[in-house]
């Protein structure tokens, strides 16, 4: 996961450097884009492995309201950096070291041995 945020890092500084070039910078985005979609499938392979049942739940739950946060914080911080620098360069910058961030934090995870265990759900026959 960590060599696909950094993947996607390199694509957007690429863009940013050549946002003057129409063919560069397809390719730049083509290879952030392929680092951040595959991503995806290994994340969410992350939190069962630290949760157990309805943990599990709470914290997908979780993850998935602070990203749709972040759905609205990032176009708004790349809005103003545009507006402060008149160019989409800092932005893109600044996503790349998001994205760089996010590859230390999953590099320094310690994967634990075993799976948490499940909650099993009893059932009384009456």
């Amino acid at each position: 996961m960590a060599a696909c945020a950094l993947t996607a890092a390199v694509g957007l500084v690429l863009a940013a450097n050549f946002q003057y070039s129409v063919p560069l910078i397809v390719l730049s985005f083509m290879l952030s884009q392929t680092g951040q979609r595959a991503i995806m499938s290994v994340f969410w392979a992350i939190p069962p492995i630290f949760l157990g049942g309805v943990a599990a739940a709470a914290g997908i739950a979780l993850i998935n309201s602070i990203g749709n946060l972040g759905g609205f914080v990032g176009p708004t911080a790349i809005g103003w950096l545009r507006q402060g620098s008149g160019d989409y360069t800092s932005g893109l910058l600044m996503l790349a070291g998001v994205l760089v961030v996010e590859a230390a934090l999953v590099a320094s995870l310690r994967l634990p041995s075993e799976r948490p265990v499940q909650a099993v759900a009893k059932t009384g026959s009456v």
